[in-house]
């Protein structure tokens, strides 16, 4: 345990664990790639992040220096507003940074990937590239999932 007089523990939000599955089946795709770098250039990987206006998300603990002054964020009643930007890349560069509006719903999605991922990865590996996404539930849907 850290001891320091000026310098207090204060407890955070837990994330839930990840699923046993979900690690298996992770575990088992990085060993495939291990086995296959020859495959790394052709992976475009994209992801999106959500950022606060008005401070970080769900950290209402920290440590503090109690020889510093108190630090107050201004809490607002409907929040801060918040930017959500989503991005591809891949081993030939990036794509252009697409800022989504509002919630995402899979249409949002479909819209954004063949605006912004489709022509970066045309553009960089032809038809010959394997696209890799998280486990988004808008990335799930019947909509943006390819039957067979």
């Amino acid at each position: 345990m850290y001891t320091n007089v000026f310098i207090y523990k204060i407890d955070r939000l837990l994330r839930p664990p990840r699923f046993l599955f979900n690690k298996i089946a992770r575990l088992d795709w990085v060993k495939r790639m291990i086995i296959q770098p020859d495959m790394w250039p052709q992976i475009v990987f994209s992801d999106e992040k959500n950022f606060n206006l008005d401070g970080p998300d769900g950290l209402r603990h920290c440590w503090r220096d109690i020889r510093r002054p108190t630090r107050q964020t201004v809490r607002r009643q409907n929040g801060g507003g918040s930017v959500m930007i989503w991005g591809s890349f891949s081993a030939a560069g990036k794509s252009k940074l697409a800022v989504l509006q509002g919630r995402q719903a899979s249409e949002h999605y479909v819209y954004t990937v063949s605006e912004y991922m489709l022509p970066f990865a045309h553009l960089h590996h032809a038809l010959d590239y394997i696209y890799q996404q998280d486990n988004a539930s808008i990335h799930r849907s019947k909509l943006t999932t390819v039957p067979g």
